[in-house]
């Protein structure tokens, strides 16, 4: 009997180690990974089979955690708050790189540090100082819709052919080719959107239009610099950046 306890003893001993060593061995190959993840090139990690596994079973815990509230945990946005749709090719800032997403979550839009996206800020034409950074003139009640139907046209839904028209010339003397650019384009080295597609941050039906155009917009995004350190900004930046290329593998 006592031979036996001692086998049972000495096999139970053999598998707890067997599995202290197999719990170890993960545990160095998730740390060696995520190593790998931070000295890669960013842009780099979702070609890398093993990179990618770790930075996006990593970054969703920490999109999940900090993220989702606003984008959504689909990342598919909220227009009643202005915070874009991650899922689609449309990039507000930059070129949607696991950099830039990097550094955009690090440093934030309009979130109050030096290094973030503080540039541009779209005007509240039906105030009486627009923009209190730059002399826009204010726009009339009837200004704003001539606007509103301008950049309806660019989608056909265009509803007063006289006030697009007009539309035209206040786009002009308002300013907004200033950001937005002469052919509305816009310009993500900014943060100005193209306002001739239907991609629309805070909702792209007329009475929303109008809103923005009354009401301005000045969307932040927090920055995560003192709360998230490097492996979570990196692996966040590559979760975030594979919503939009879910299929991008090793070519």
């Amino acid at each position: 009997m006592a031979v036996r306890l001692k086998t049972r003893s000495a096999v139970w001993a053999a598998v707890v180690l067997a599995i202290a060593g197999t719990t170890a061995g993960l545990s160095w190959w998730r740390a060696s990974a995520q190593a790998d993840v931070l000295r890669a090139d960013p842009d780099a990690i979702l070609r890398d089979p093993r990179l990618r596994s770790v930075a996006l079973t990593n970054g969703k815990r920490v999109f999940d955690k900090h993220c989702a509230a606003c984008h959504g945990p689909d990342g598919r946005g909220d227009i009643t708050l202005g915070a874009s749709d991650l899922t689609d090719s449309d990039t507000l800032y930059g070129t949607g790189s696991v950099a830039q997403i990097e550094e955009i979550a690090r440093y934030g839009i309009r979130a109050g540090n030096k290094h973030g996206w503080n540039l541009a800020v779209m005007p509240a034409y039906a105030s009486k100082v627009p923009d209190a950074a730059e002399a826009l003139p204010p726009q009339s009640p009837a200004q704003i819709e001539d606007l509103t139907q301008y950049l309806l046209s660019f989608t056909g839904r265009t509803t007063d052919v006289s006030a697009m028209k007009r539309g035209i010339t206040a786009y002009t003397k308002a300013g907004c080719w200033d950001c937005h650019g002469r052919d509305l384009g816009g310009d993500p080295a900014i943060g100005a959107p193209n306002l001739t597609d239907t991609v629309w941050l805070y909702g792209g039906r007329p009475e929303d239009i109008r809103r923005t155009l009354q009401r301005g917009r000045a969307g932040k995004s927090p920055a995560f610099a003192r709360v998230l350190t490097a492996a979570e900004l990196r692996n966040v930046a590559v979760y975030t950046a594979s919503l939009a290329h879910p299929r991008q593998e090793t070519k």
